[in-house]
């Protein structure tokens, strides 16, 4: 039976993995996390040739949850803060109050009353200023320009209403040597873990880093189709595990009542 419940609790968290991706399948930039499954020994059986021991099972376990990085569908939205990676890297994100910084696929961005481009959460996005360093990008006076515009390497540029245009910033991509140890941090923010590896920051374009698609979203890259087949199959599983645990108990039962 204990065998049998090692089973429970891993399609338990098999389960939720799953709840969790097709319940986030509209979320912007979600990555789809997938279980990796491993067996259980509880020591050896003993066999005619003790050479050959044969390890004793002792059901599953979740070796870990990976996350699938690659690049979700494209949205467009015709929003120019909206911006889009092309590829690898993670949007780079401040907060503004405790200075933490975070990481991020999801560049949906506006510019607030102070003229800093901030995520939706009151973030500051960060841009390339020089010699490896980031900062803040702050547009001083937004409401002298009539337009604005963000190329595929980042670069920002305001228009005012005689033509001229200039320059405000560069937004930053980082990427990691191990995007699988980013943690996740909910509304869709990441932090760097002690596995992550090596941060490189820099201009899109540039390394590893993706370019920049403005006026689009990045959508999520779950397959739905497979989800439901996956949740299907746990759920099989949980199903055929808790009937082992039923059939244990009856056989116990018998026992007990052949000493009665």
């Amino acid at each position: 039976m204990y065998t049998a419940l090692a089973g429970i609790n891993t399609f338990d968290t098999a389960l939720s993995v799953v709840s969790d991706n097709i319940a986030n399948a509209n979320t912007t930039g979600w990555k789809t996390n997938t279980v990796d499954f491993g067996d259980l020994v509880s020591g050896l059986i003993a066999t005619p040739n003790a050479a050959n021991a044969v390890a004793a099972g002792a059901g599953s376990t979740v070796l870990g949850v990976e996350t699938n990085f690659t690049t979700g569908a494209e949205i467009q939205t015709g929003t120019w803060s909206d911006l889009m990676i092309q590829g690898g890297g993670f949007f780079s994100v401040e907060n503004p109050t405790s200075t933490d910084v975070s990481y991020t696929r999801d560049g949906s961005f506006q510019i607030n009353a102070a003229g800093d481009l901030t995520d939706l959460n009151g973030n500051e996005v960060l841009g390339v200023s020089g010699g490896g360093a980031t900062a803040p990008i702050v547009i001083a006076d937004p409401s002298k320009y009539t337009s604005f515009s963000v190329d595929q390497f980042g670069n920002l540029t305001g228009t005012t209403s005689g033509g001229v245009v200039t320059p405000l910033g560069q937004v930053a991509l980082t990427t990691f040597s191990n995007s699988n140890g980013l943690i996740r941090m909910g509304e869709n923010d990441y932090t760097a873990g002690a596995n992550a590896g090596t941060a490189t920051t820099g201009a899109p374009g540039t390394g590893q880093a993706g370019t920049i698609t403005s006026g689009a979203l990045e959508g999520s890259n779950v397959d739905l189709t497979q989800q439901m087949v996956d949740l299907i199959d746990y759920q099989a599983d949980y199903q055929a595990n808790s009937k082992s645990i039923s059939i244990g108990s009856e056989d116990l039962q018998t026992v007990v009542n052949l000493i009665r």
